[in-house]
């Protein structure tokens, strides 16, 4: 949890018989720019006038009240101060984005997207890492016979290939985690 990012909301359903508030509708939010899930749970980037929004639900999905899980580090105060932007942006207008939103497009979503499976793919395991032509059998070019051999050395789909496992590593050299505190 120390490694967390400070601007992470943690949610999770609150204890039992927790009343007051309605429960939280996180499609009044506007569309996500990203929605995952993982093992972890289900990972969120909401965005409006203030900033991004970042969430974690540690548990499916709920009907019932969500409770804020704010670890007590040296970070609880811009901890507290994400909690606060979240409960400002679901108090406002849900409907209405702010104009100059920053959003990323179906087509960023997506990239971004593949470039994550890429790491993923890539990242530390107990296996050797998959082949530049497995990736792009299985993510890049997944409902696309690829040539073998000569055919796979010489096409344009492995130089491409190549070229997002270049990407997905700079991105991960960059620190693509900060896409989630930005």
């Amino acid at each position: 949890m120390a490694s967390l990012a400070p601007d992470v909301i943690i949610l999770d359903a609150a204890p039992p018989g927790s009343t007051g508030a309605p429960p939280l509708r996180l499609e009044d939010a506007g569309p996500p720019l990203v929605d995952r899930g993982l093992a972890n749970g289900r990972h969120l980037v909401l965005a409006d006038g203030d900033g991004r929004h970042r969430l974690w639900l540690r548990e499916p999905a709920t009907d019932g009240p969500l409770a804020c899980v704010i670890p007590w580090d040296e970070a609880f105060g811009q901890r507290l101060g994400a909690v606060r932007r979240l409960e400002r942006h679901l108090a406002d207008d849900r409907a209405a984005m702010p104009e100059g939103t920053r959003r990323a497009t179906a087509f960023q979503q997506r990239r971004l997207n593949l470039l994550l499976d890429i790491v993923d793919a890539l990242g530390p395991q107990s296996q050797p890492p998959p082949s530049t032509y497995e990736i792009a059998a299985r993510f890049v070019y997944p409902r696309m016979t690829i040539g073998r051999g000569a055919e796979w050395k010489s096409s344009s789909e492995r130089r491409r290939t190549q070229r997002l496992i270049k990407e997905a590593l700079e991105l991960v050299e960059m620190g693509y985690l900060r896409l989630l505190c930005d």
